[in-house]
């Protein structure tokens, strides 16, 4: 190979580095809900990189972006769809002030998404005992399946590795939970990734 061709070669590999030429994917997940795979080649290494968004697709054609970083979930029942997302939240490392946060959402579209992480908080504290400002300080979620009626939420707790971490909800309480944040919730639009969603001021010296 000529030296201005292996030239042109690694110029393109560069490029390819620099700019990822991201690929994406659509699949239908029901409801109207759709998933979105946004893949990106990564030279000299096994995998490629992917990234999940939730969107919604409306009767008569038209996209409502959900939420743009999906790495767990959604799962649909009655048209409401539960999933975690990644969050631009303040960090506990004072070194990464952007530090991304995942978060367990609701929505049913093409309402506003609802982060429903700190009710879902609040229930569990009352059912463990566990000191309900505390949790609100170190909680993260980890993960979301879905098994028969309910839904399991692992979390993960910042310094502390001795509470319980996985949560159950049945599906028939995503409704109410919903309605607590509607009821109580303020608009809020995610800095990373422009969206807005409603998240409910939540007060743990306040009793319900």
């Amino acid at each position: 190979m000529r030296a201005k061709n292996i030239l042109a070669l690694l110029i393109g590999v560069g490029i390819l580095w620099l700019t990822g030429c991201t690929t994406k994917s659509i699949e239908s997940l029901g409801s109207g809900y759709e998933e979105v795979t946004y893949t990106q080649p990564r030279i000299f290494m096994e995998q490629d990189a992917h990234r999940f968004a939730l969107q919604y697709r409306k009767p008569n054609g038209g996209k409502v972006l959900i939420w743009s970083s999906v790495p767990s979930g959604p799962d649909i029942t009655n048209d409401i769809a539960v999933f975690v997302a990644d969050t631009a939240r303040e960090s506990r490392d004072p070194n990464q002030p952007q530090a991304m946060m995942r978060r367990l959402f609701a929505v049913k579209s093409p309402e506003m998404p609802l982060d429903i992480t700190d009710e879902v908080l609040w229930q569990w504290s009352m059912k463990t005992g566990i000191d309900f400002a505390e949790a609100l300080k170190i909680a993260s979620i980890v993960s979301l399946s879905e098994k028969g009626s309910q839904l399991e939420i692992r979390f993960a707790f910042w310094n502390n590795n001795d509470w319980p971490r996985l949560v159950t909800l049945d599906w028939n309480h995503i409704p109410d939970i919903m309605g607590e944040v509607r009821a109580k919730g303020f608009v809020r639009k995610d800095r990373i990734w422009g969206t807005s969603y409603i998240e409910n001021e939540f007060k743990p010296e306040v009793q319900k």
